[in-house]
């Protein structure tokens, strides 16, 4: 597979502003929130039923943004350290057909709800109407066995195209696990604009974020 190009720290790219690295700041406190999350509702008494049967627990944030999440192995999601994390931000196009990624998501969900090494799924829907997932495994192996699986890879390969105009994948680790989602740590964050043929890749490994401003 192609990764593309290779971003310096804070490199800007002309003409894609979705690669600002000052993004990744934005996704790394989204993605600290939707952690917390999932902590806060497996400890409520009364959602925790859904957590033990793997159904979805679907909320409405107080900011009015609704979430779903699943807990696929919540013993070891609470137990386990050093979990690997996926959070995936899609922009969608202005004209884009929601149904072939709803037939989808079911599809996927029979397959990461029996994957050996997924230990949970969030998805919430951002003010803008784009979605963000968080995705966490046990170990690096577990997240490569997820990308390569075929159903997975060759369905995203297929649907992502024609929905989404841009995508930041960010890489990153929760070194204490998900009971301290504020020492989650981004470590990579990989680009793709599919507006242009053939479609641009990059990624940027990251050691330090810039300073926000707020």
């Amino acid at each position: 597979m192609n990764k593309g190009i290779r971003l310096g720290a804070y490199e800007k790219i002309p003409g894609k502003p979705f690669t600002d690295i000052n993004h990744s700041l934005n996704d790394l406190a989204r993605l600290i929130k939707m952690v917390q999350q999932l902590t806060d509702h497996y400890h409520s008494p009364a959602l925790c039923d859904f957590a033990k049967r793997k159904s979805a627990i679907r909320q409405t944030d107080p900011d009015g943004q609704d979430f779903k999440i699943y807990y696929i192995r919540p013993k070891k999601l609470f137990s386990n350290k050093n979990i690997t994390v996926v959070g995936f931000f899609g922009h969608r196009r202005p004209d884009a057909d929601i149904e072939p990624l709803l037939r989808a998501d079911q599809k996927f969900k029979e397959i990461f709800l029996k994957f050996e090494g997924l230990l949970s799924l969030s998805t919430v829907q951002l003010s803008s109407g784009d979605f963000a997932n968080l995705v966490l495994f046990s170990n690096e192996e577990a997240k490569d066995r997820w990308n390569y699986h075929p159903a997975h890879h060759g369905t995203v390969s297929e649907i992502s195209p024609p929905y989404y105009s841009s995508i930041r994948l960010n890489n990153g680790i929760l070194p204490n696990g998900v009971e301290s989602p504020e020492r989650l740590k981004l470590t990579r964050v990989r680009y793709l604009d599919y507006t242009v043929s053939p479609h641009w890749r990059a990624v940027r490994e990251i050691d330090t974020l810039p300073k926000s401003d707020v």
